[in-house]
């Protein structure tokens, strides 16, 4: 067998790997990067390393070598893909401009877009039928932390160390981060990004109503102004910080949800008086069986158009971008961080985010086959199995035949007919999630051991005090 037979033969053995090396290879192209760079480099310019080169060696860490930046350059060194020294390599990292880490999530994301199966009857995270025809955002913020303390000014710090912060935006529909704000400064306040985030989402949703989901950071009388003026809709979670004054002139209803919880709708002017700033919204208020209660405030007042049990089940959706965050940070080894300065720890998040939607839309894929919820099949297992294969691939073929096997740039109809036919039979049960082992969600009472501290064997035998 001569090596090119070899090769697409071992290709073909890693279906995983080749899906993830075509999509990136559509998502990645080098035009695609170096008008990206031309864009947004800022005062930052090439010489001998591309900036596409860089990308690639960030891509191969994150992807093979669980983050270590220098397994990748070394091993690029040695392929001859990396024409500088690995030093050099750390400060061309460590100058990249925020805006183009931020334009790197975004368009790549759109890019990404056009690979989903495209089956309107089709959707891997579902949502409640009152959300038909609307692009919903769930947002939060990200510190970036575990800095290895390699610049010498962090050396003799007896302090925790932020790397820099983020504001993302999570589409709840299709279970990708469509855009980021970044700060350099990890002590930077949320708000102010999330605000600058605003124009991304809007953008995102591309012409459709579209709906920003956010904690209760954002319950105050400036920001759903904002969200409204950026042409979007807010769901929030209501502070008592911020005054709701009921309408007298509309009863409240009151329900009961699927599980006998009740649920209370108020409308009413949210803010002590009344005046410019004032802004008449619906209180939805769930009570639940601890004694606890979750409110939520939105402009969408028709409760027939947006019952209040959807609108209560969409907020719980916006955990999602937590879970996000929590991925990321194990299965993309966000832990493991390449560089020390703010510029490239925001450019490994944004690549780390990018990532997880390639990822994504694997999944997506193997879930329109599996006629199942994209939610049920683990990104952990999945992603265990696809860096064993890209591994072998690796390993086997080499880049530059790999990048021969690729060939030319396909159209994203071309990508997509691949993906749907190459992943048709791909599936294994070791795929689905595991069950919840929470036990319905309920805390149980700890005891307290007299010392702090005891012993497996103490506890087994029943002896602990």
């Amino acid at each position: 067998m001569d090596d090119i037979a070899f090769s697409t033969e071992a290709l073909a053995r890693q279906p995983l790997a080749d899906a993830v090396w075509r999509l990136l290879h559509f998502t990645m192209a080098d035009d695609w990067l170096d008008d990206l760079w031309g864009r947004n480099r800022g005062r930052c310019y090439e010489r001998v390393l591309k900036f596409s080169t860089l990308a690639h060696l960030v891509v191969d860490a994150l992807l093979e070598h669980g983050g270590s930046g220098r397994q990748s350059f070394e091993r690029g060194q040695e392929d001859d893909k990396l024409p500088i020294s690995i030093s050099s390599t750390y400060d061309k990292l460590g100058n990249l401009p925020p805006p183009l880490s931020e334009a790197l999530l975004g368009e790549g994301t759109q890019r990404l877009h056009k690979l989903l199966p495209g089956d309107p009857a089709f959707e891997p995270f579902p949502l409640p039928a009152c959300w038909a025809g609307y692009e919903v955002f769930g947002v939060d913020g990200k510190a970036i932390k575990h800095i290895k303390r390699l610049l010498k000014p962090l050396r003799g710090l007896r302090a925790g160390i932020l790397g820099a912060r983020a504001s993302v935006a999570l589409n709840l529909r299709t279970g990708t981060t469509v855009g980021m704000v970044g700060h350099l400064d990890g002590e930077a306040g949320e708000a102010a990004l999330t605000e600058d985030l605003l124009a991304q989402m809007a953008a995102a949703a591309a012409g459709w109503p579209w709906l920003a989901v956010l904690d209760r950071l954002y319950c105050n009388l400036g920001f759903p102004r904002r969200v409204l003026d950026a042409g979007g809709h807010f769901l929030i979670r209501y502070c008592s910080n911020t005054t709701f004054v009921a309408d007298p002139a509309r009863a409240a209803q009151e329900s009961l949800d699927a599980q006998g919880r009740r649920i209370v709708q108020e409308w009413g002017r949210l803010g002590k008086v009344e005046g410019p700033r004032a802004l008449y919204v619906r209180r939805i208020t769930l009570h639940l069986a601890d004694g606890k209660v979750i409110s939520v405030i939105t402009d969408l007042l028709d409760e027939d158009a947006y019952p209040a049990e959807d609108l209560l089940a969409t907020y719980q959706e916006r955990w999602g971008i937590e879970r996000v965050f929590h991925q990321i940070t194990d299965v993309f080894s966000l832990k493991h961080l390449i560089g020390s300065s703010p510029e490239a720890v925001l450019f490994q998040f944004s690549f780390c985010l990018l990532l997880y939607n390639t990822l994504q839309v694997l999944r997506t894929y193997l879930a329109f086959h599996q006629k199942c919820q994209a939610e049920r099949i683990s990104n952990e297992k999945l992603f265990y199995d696809l860096k064993r294969q890209m591994i072998a691939v690796d390993e086997m073929i080499g880049n530059e035949q790999l990048l021969d096997l690729l060939g030319e740039v396909p159209t994203a109809v071309e990508l997509r007919k691949h993906l749907r036919e190459n992943l048709r039979h791909v599936w294994t049960k070791r795929w689905w999630k595991a069950p919840s082992s929470r036990g319905g969600g309920h805390k149980k009472a700890k005891t307290r051991v007299l010392g702090n501290h005891t012993s497996t064997y103490r506890v087994l035998q029943g002896t602990i005090t």
